[in-house]
């Protein structure tokens, strides 16, 4: 498989995949950029034929997994460390006020958070970067049906809760001051 198809084809479910083990979105990019660079410079170890997207898609998905690994261990590393900071600059960027987040986006967030793994997993990945359902199956291994049936579960799921959501600030009583 040529270098520029897989990233054209992978680079969305990749990312998100990797995001819903836990990278922030920003991390999620880097781990992949580097797993795609490891499959193009080792693509001779790849068991398998490598112009097969099925076969291609779960020798990625481990090579960004161990990535991933990598990656959460470092940062545990760095969170370990002591940072001392300037209290002049600490208390000049506290100050600084940050435009405030929509509550709709907050809520989703909130709400694809508490979806299980396997239905989190397919909405990070076939939304955030608008990937197809083929090219998910492929990284997962699984059939595109099952990706189809996840999706469809995991919006039900999105839904119920965002209603719930939106019932329960309506019946909230109001503060008359």
């Amino acid at each position: 498989m040529d270098l520029t198809d897989s990233i054209d084809r992978f680079r969305g479910p990749l990312v998100g995949l990797i995001a819903s083990w836990g990278a922030p979105h920003v991390d999620a990019l880097e781990i992949a950029q580097d797993s795609f660079a490891d499959a193009y410079l080792n693509r001779a170890s790849c068991r398998g034929n490598c112009e097969d997207a099925d076969v291609f898609g779960r020798w990625l998905r481990g090579i960004a997994r161990n990535k991933f690994r990598n990656w959460l261990r470092s940062r545990k590393r760095r969170e370990r460390r002591v940072v001392s900071f300037d209290p002049v600059i600490l208390e000049q960027t506290a100050g600084q006020e940050q435009a405030p987040e929509d509550h709709r986006v907050v809520n989703l967030r909130l709400a694809i958070d508490q979806l299980p793994p396997k239905q989190r997993q397919v909405i990070l990945m076939h939304y955030l970067d608008e990937t197809s359902v083929s090219d998910v199956a492929a990284l997962l291994s699984v059939t595109a049906k099952t990706v189809e049936g996840r999706l469809y579960q995991a919006r039900r799921a999105l839904r119920r809760m965002l209603d719930e959501r939106s019932r329960r600030a309506l019946e909230r009583p109001y503060c008359h001051e």
